[in-house]
């Protein structure tokens, strides 16, 4: 049987982490952290096992900006997808998580088709962009 790739779900909320849960549950093994600091400990220890990370700006410590500054130090960010999701649409957090190279921002509520949708076609793309790397092209 074929290995389920690795989604990280980054949300203080539980009722978002939950949601994402079930819709990621049947096809991914979904790992949660609560904050900023616990995906940092995830991340660091699990980056190459995951296949995407889908964070939450808004949470009280480490923010969702605190995490993607540590990916970006480590050099993370090239090798692993992030999808933002978040209630805050304003111009000035899509400008400033973009400037991050995040694969994608999901404003809640969403509808989960769409965000599966976006999520299976990122993690096929850094599947696919990683192989290149790897293998040549």
């Amino acid at each position: 049987m074929e290995n389920k790739s690795k989604i990280l779900v980054v949300d203080d909320k539980g009722i978002d982490r939950y949601m994402l849960g079930c819709i990621f549950g049947e096809e991914h093994d979904v790992l949660e952290a609560s904050g900023g600091q616990e995906a940092i400990n995830v991340i660091t220890g699990l980056s190459d096992a995951l296949s995407i990370v889908l964070l939450d700006i808004i949470m009280p410590g480490v923010d969702g900006f605190g995490v993607l500054e540590y990916m970006r130090e480590k050099q993370i960010l090239d090798t692993l997808p992030v999808i933002i999701v978040t209630d805050d649409d304003s111009e000035e957090t899509t400008v400033r998580a973009f400037e991050y190279k995040v694969a994608d921002i999901v404003i809640k509520p969403y509808e989960p088709r769409i965000i599966k949708r976006r999520v299976e076609n990122i993690i096929e793309l850094y599947t696919y962009k990683k192989k290149e790397r790897l293998y040549g092209g």
